[in-house]
């Protein structure tokens, strides 16, 4: 069924539920999980503050934090787990870039990440993934 499963991991609750969805699939289907994290590369202006290079930065450090902690319990669950980072858009990165990549064939994905505001602003990552995915997509609560 599910051999190569893709799990974009933003450091949220719900990131890490999906976590734990798919590792029990995995277990369930002897799959290989690919755990991703995307950072913005965008430069964000706020109230006559530019960030740029120092937030993607920063985004690095967190998701090499979290990324390691997703992998130790993908390895202590006995499943073979690869990571990857990229900088770039999350949504597109997400629903087709990394399942073409990495020739994954279904999205654990949480129902919402840490960005509220971004997500009230130019809507949810989870939505856009389930409509614009290149492979089947699970959403978790």
């Amino acid at each position: 069924m599910y051999e190569r499963i893709l799990v974009p991991m933003d450091g949220s609750k719900n990131a890490h539920a999906a976590l734990d969805e798919a590792i029990r699939l995995a277990q369930k289907l002897g799959a290989k999980l690919f755990i991703v994290a995307v950072a913005s590369d965008q430069t964000y202006a706020h109230y006559g503050a530019e960030f740029g290079n120092e937030i993607v930065t920063h985004f690095k450090k967190a998701a090499s934090k979290f990324l390691d902690g997703a992998v130790q319990e993908v390895k202590d669950a006995g499943i073979p787990v690869e990571t990857h980072f990229m900088t770039g858009l999350a949504k597109p990165s997400i629903a087709q870039t990394f399942p073409e990549k990495l020739h994954t064939d279904l999205t654990v994905i949480g129902r919402s990440g840490v960005h509220g505001l971004g997500r009230a602003i130019m809507g949810s990552t989870t939505s856009y993934v389930v409509h614009h995915s290149e492979t089947s997509v699970l959403v978790v609560d």
